[in-house]
């Protein structure tokens, strides 16, 4: 009984859940990435599939989207039968049913477990990797293909990565593993030289328009224009921002930079009270990220000599302002350190509240400095 409600937890409770949206082997719908679709659909119906494919981009691009419709696909069709270009399965399809229902028999999973506390684990374990040494011991189920999914192969730890090693150096026969990055620089070389890459390009943003619309269709248009321009081409960023908040939050943070270098000290508690709450994890993370790629791109800009246009009413002269008060490369120094400081604040004890009170203390120090 306890392992069966475990399992039902893990089920719910998944790292790469996007909350109040279907899950990525939940859904018969993908927008853009043609090439890459055009890529795995031409591999599956030549018959000589690679037996292990890296599938890359950021977060929120479409990874696990696109690998669910490989799997899909394979264990459709199988190898050496030309699937639809797209991919594309009917929801009531058999093979759909049962990959959604995690319970194909030719289907196997990787990701971090969930843990006594009912958590997500910080890790992929090499417990976990294991069980693909029992899957691939065994025939295909159905006499096809059998498929691994890696969701994210990042999350391993050294022990997990040498064993998953150890499968791809000797693959099985009529196996594909489907690894899952979202920064494979940090994959061991050996594995990323065993797989063949398929990187997602972010969305443009027509397409991310009309992904929002069609999840919140009540969005004032200058709301739709803005989710679409600070996901910056992933569609689970901008879905994410349009349920959170998230535009709103980016309005109270273009008002707080406006105020540097002396900035509003009552806003500034006040948000630091607000995003110390205990329930307001996800909404410090959605800030400090928009806080870092805003940053980011003010100094891409900057290098580049463009002219910044304006997502919130005068973020383009904070930029051109801010610019002016400090060289490059100074406020790349800022981005480094508050990058840094974001990384290890758990670890020496930081709250959020002092986080982002230091933050916005170095933001101030830089745009005097001049």
């Amino acid at each position: 009984m306890a392992k069966r409600l475990s399992t039902e937890i893990a089920e719910t409770v998944e790292s790469d859940r996007l909350e109040g949206f279907p899950h990525p082997r939940e859904t018969s719908e993908i927008t853009g990435h043609d090439a890459a679709l055009a890529d795995a659909a031409a591999a599956i119906a030549s018959g000589r599939m690679h037996h292990a494919w890296l599938i890359t981009g950021p977060k929120g691009i479409g990874k696990a989207t696109l690998a669910y419709r490989m799997a899909r696909s394979l264990l459709r069709y199988g190898a050496g039968t030309p699937p639809p270009a797209d991919l594309a399965l009917a929801g009531d399809d058999p093979v759909f049913r049962r990959i959604k229902a995690l319970s194909h028999p030719d289907l196997l999973l990787l990701r971090r477990p969930v843990d006594k506390t009912d958590r997500i684990q910080g890790v992929l374990p090499v417990e976990e990797v294991r069980k693909a040494f029992d899957f691939f011991s065994l025939s295909a189920s159905e006499g096809g293909w059998r498929v691994c999914i890696v969701d994210s192969a990042d999350d391993m730890n050294i022990a997990a990565a040498n064993a998953l090693l150890k499968i791809l150096e000797e693959p099985p026969v009529n196996a594909v593993f489907l690894l899952i990055s979202h920064s494979p620089g940090r994959l061991l070389p050996t594995i990323r030289s065993r797989c063949r890459k398929l990187a997602l390009s972010p969305l443009k943003d027509a397409d991310l328009l009309r992904i929002v619309a069609r999840h919140f269709p009540e969005l004032p248009k200058d709301d739709l224009r803005l989710a679409a321009q600070l996901a910056e081409g992933r569609p689970g960023s901008a879905l994410a921002l349009a349920r959170d908040g998230g535009l709103d939050m980016f309005r109270e943070m273009i008002s707080l930079l406006m105020s540097l270098p002396r900035p509003d000290l009552t806003a500034l508690h006040a948000l630091g009270d607000r995003l110390a709450r205990p329930n307001a994890a996800q909404s410090y993370e959605t800030m400090m990220e928009m806080l870092t790629a805003w940053l980011a791109r003010m100094i891409r800009l900057g290098a580049a000599g463009a002219i910044p246009e304006d997502r919130a009413a005068g973020e383009a002269a904070l930029m051109q302002r801010l610019l002016a008060a400090a060289p490059l490369d100074q406020w790349t120094g800022v981005w480094e350190n508050i990058n840094s400081l974001l990384r290890r604040a758990d670890s020496v004890n930081l709250g959020r509240k002092q986080v982002i009170l230091s933050i916005f203390s170095s933001l101030a120090e830089t745009a005097q400095s001049r």
